[in-house]
């Protein structure tokens, strides 16, 4: 219960976070489209970033791989309910890789949701919650083997959103309130929660919208 009560104060903190952003955005002149103007109600969206890094020393190497650092930012296909939310599903992955070995690899799957706020024709302030479980390997210090572990996380996040034309759009996360929670066998939960703006909450992704019903100029949001 205890955890519980944990978990459900998380998610109102960050829906919270979420609404206030675009409450604020409302401020600085943003608006909610209507459902009578054009935009991509109906539409889906698909979005993501890769990252892949690698460090080479004398004393040895390491990389990393996945579709963000620590899986920050997901894969994620989405539909929009009507010209401003978006819900769906995605999926996020991170592996460490040291002297050609894996130490650590990390799987996040699950649902989010995402409101948005228009700043003008190409600009958007947009927040997004994902609820994740979590799963994979980690080595252990001390059997030097590795262990399973799973759990989940509850995230939300502001990004900053400028269309390209033809439904695509570049998308900067800036910040993030987060809360990760992972148990294996051996070990009891480790909780990880992570809460401002820094070089560790910052990413960049793409995304394009699809329309599957017809072929018809379609505002690029």
């Amino acid at each position: 219960m205890k955890n519980l009560n944990k978990t459900a104060f998380s998610l109102a903190v960050a829906g919270m976070s979420v609404f206030s952003g675009q409450m604020k955005a409302q401020f600085l002149g943003g608006r909610r489209l209507k459902n009578d103007e054009e935009g991509p109600k109906g539409q889906f969206m698909i979005y993501g970033s890769f990252d892949y890094s690698k460090t080479n020393s004398p004393s040895g190497s390491n990389s990393s791989t996945g579709t963000s650092n620590n899986a920050g930012i997901p894969l994620g296909v989405g539909y929009f309910i009507n010209n401003n939310d978006v819900i769906g599903v995605n999926y996020a992955y991170a592996q460490n890789v040291t002297d050609h070995k894996t130490i650590y690899k990390q799987n996040e799957a699950g649902i989010w949701y995402s409101p948005s706020v228009t700043l003008g024709k190409y600009f958007a302030l947009i927040g997004q919650v994902d609820a994740h479980y979590v799963w994979g390997q980690k080595l252990s210090d001390a059997t030097a083997s590795m262990d399973q572990f799973n759990g989940y996380r509850l995230r939300a996040y502001p990004l900053f959103a400028i269309f390209l034309g033809g439904g695509w759009a570049l998308k900067f996360k800036f910040a993030e309130l987060s809360m990760l929670q992972t148990k294996t066998k051996q070990e009891g939960w480790t909780k990880t929660y992570v809460a401002g703006i820094s070089a560790s909450t910052f990413g960049v992704g793409i995304s394009k919208n699809i329309d599957f019903r017809k072929k018809t100029d379609t505002n690029d949001h």
